[in-house]
C-alpha cells in the first residue's frame, strides 16, 4: 500500500462511524506521513452520524492505477462504489466474519471491535517513525466508540480499551466527541418516544416495523430511523430486538432491517436473507413483508432454544 503512488480508500454502503472513521483516519495518516502520494476517500452515500468531510471524487482512470483499500465491508456487493474492483491492487481490512474473502491482500481480525481498532494498533506499532495527528486520532475514536456503543458491546476487549487509551493520549476531546455523536435534537428525542410506543413485544423479543408513512410523518429516512435501534437495547427482558423500515419509494414495498441480540447469532439469521454483520448486531435489506415476519419468528425461536 505505501509503495503505491495513488491510494483509493473505499467503505460500505450506508456508512457508519467505523467505516467513515477508518476511511478518513487512514486518509489523514497517509497524507501526513506520505505527502507525495495521492490519497482519495471515495463513496457515494454520506453518513448520518459524526462530523466527517464530503467524499473525494475520482475518474475511472485514477482508480485503475491505484491501490484500493476497502474498509469495514465484508462482501464486495456492499462496497459503496463498485469501481474498487478496477483497481490495480486491492486490500481488504475488516473485522466482520470473512465469509466472502476478496482482494489481493486481506487483513481480517474478527476479534476486533471495529476496523478503527485495527488501524489504531497498526499506527501505534509504526510510531515513532510515522506520526498520528489529532484529527486522525479523533476519526478512529469516533468509530471505536460507536461500534462498541460506548464500550458496552460483547466484543469490547482489553485490546479495544488499549486502542482507545492510545488514541486518548493524542489529546482527543472526549466529552466533545461524545456530544457530537450521541446528543439528540428535540425532534430526535420525540422520535425516540415514538419508537418506544411502536414496539411489539413477543416473549423476550421486541420489534418495530415502520412503514413509509411513518417515515414521511417524522421526516426520517429509513437509515436514520434504524439508527434508533439502541432505544430498545436497554430493556433487561429483551433478548433480541429489531427495527424494520419500509423503502421510501411508493413503488417499492420492501423493507430493510437492523437486528440486535444479547446472546444469539443474529448475523446467521441475516445471512439467510442476504444480510450479515456481527454475532450480536447485523443488518439485512430488500426484504418482503413475509421475510420480515419470518426473521422475527426466527429470532424468537433462537431465544427459546437458548433459554432451554
Amino acid at each position: 500500500m505505501i509503495a503505491a503512488d495513488i491510494i483509493t480508500i473505499f467503505r460500505h454502503q450506508r456508512p457508519d462511524c467505523d467505516a467513515l472513521g477508518a476511511q478518513f483516519g487512514l486518509k489523514y495518516w497517509l497524507q501526513e506521513n506520505f505527502p507525495d502520494k495521492t490519497v482519495l476517500a471515495l463513496g457515494l452515500e454520506q453518513g448520518i452520524q459524526g462530523d466527517f468531510p464530503a467524499s473525494d471524487t475520482a475518474d475511472d482512470d485514477i482508480i485503475r492505477h491505484s491501490t484500493a483499500v476497502i474498509l469495514d465491508t465484508a462482501g464486495q456487493d456492499m462496497v459503496d462504489d463498485a469501481r474498487f474492483a478496477q483497481a490495480a491492487f486491492r486490500i481488504k481490512i475488516d473485522h466482520h466474519p470473512d465469509h466472502e474473502p476478496y482482494g489481493d491482500l486481506r487483513c481480517v481480525d474478527e476479534k476486533a471491535a471495529a476496523v478503527c481498532e485495527i488501524l489504531a494498533h497498526l499506527f501505534a506499532s509504526l510510531e515513532p517513525e510515522y506520526n498520528v495527528s489529532l484529527r486522525t486520532a479523533e476519526c478512529l475514536y469516533r468509530g471505536l466508540l460507536t461500534d462498541t456503543l460506548c464500550f458496552r458491546t460483547a466484543n469490547t476487549t482489553a485490546s479495544t480499551l488499549a486502542a482507545a487509551s492510545w488514541l486518548a493520549s493524542k489529546g482527543i476531546h472526549i466529552p466533545e466527541l461524545n456530544r457530537e455523536l450521541f446528543d439528540q435534537t428535540l425532534h430526535e428525542f420525540s422520535f425516540s418516544g415514538f419508537i418506544r410506543r411502536s414496539v411489539v413485544i413477543r416473549e423476550s423479543s421486541a420489534c418495530v416495523i415502520l412503514n413509509r408513512q411513518d417515515l414521511l410523518d417524522w421526516h426520517m429516512t429509513g437509515s436514520e430511523a434504524r439508527n434508533f435501534i439502541d432505544e430498545l437495547g436497554h430493556v433487561r427482558e429483551f433478548q433480541t430486538w429489531a427495527i424494520f423500515t419500509q423503502h421510501e419509494d411508493p413503488e417499492d414495498d420492501r423493507y430493510d432491517g437492523s437486528l440486535r441480540s444479547k446472546h444469539i447469532a443474529v448475523n446467521e439469521i441475516a445471512r439467510q436473507y442476504g444480510g450479515g454483520g456481527h454475532r450480536n448486531a447485523a443488518g439485512v435489506k430488500n426484504l418482503s413483508r413475509t421475510d420480515v415476519d419470518e426473521i422475527i419468528d426466527k429470532m424468537i425461536s433462537e431465544v427459546s432454544v437458548c433459554d432451554q
